[in-house]
């Protein structure tokens, strides 16, 4: 009986303390800066969260402010993950995506960001060369 209401107590605890309806304050943050040839800088940044890092909202932004839990309502947040993938040269920014993504609010002239919506059979091929590439994922695996 007694190692019962130990093992219950236990789980209560565990439940309670990692679930995603806090305040997130043990999510993780990344960020990758992409810079212009002409010192412009745009901003990949991802904040996952939950007992597994299974929830996360992405950004493509011009400024370095990090984003957190709270930050999942604000306007260009895409939730959801694996929301793209991406390549940058030539001053040029490529989302590769699934599904269709807000237009991202960024003020770097330099820099052009381009929309590629694909399938899935087009999608897939881009994790197999990730490692040594220029296609990146979100957030950056390593």
């Amino acid at each position: 009986m007694f190692i019962n209401r130990v093992f219950v107590s236990c789980c209560v605890i565990l439940l309670t303390s990692c679930g995603e309806d806090g305040d997130g304050a043990n999510g993780v943050y990344s960020s990758a800066a992409l810079v212009s040839s002409k010192g412009d800088t745009v901003f990949v940044k991802s904040y996952n969260w939950g007992i597994t890092s299974d929830s996360q909202i992405s950004i493509v932004a011009d400024n370095n402010r990090p984003i957190g839990w709270d930050d999942q309502g604000q306007p260009g947040m895409v939730k959801g993950l694996d929301p793209f993938q991406y390549r940058f040269a030539h001053d040029t920014l490529t989302l590769y995506t699934r599904s269709p993504l807000p237009p991202f609010a960024i003020r770097c002239p330099s820099i052009v960001v381009q929309y590629q919506l694909v399938d899935n059979s087009r999608y897939m091929p881009f994790y197999e060369p990730l490692g040594n590439s220029t296609y990146h994922r979100v957030p950056e695996q390593h």
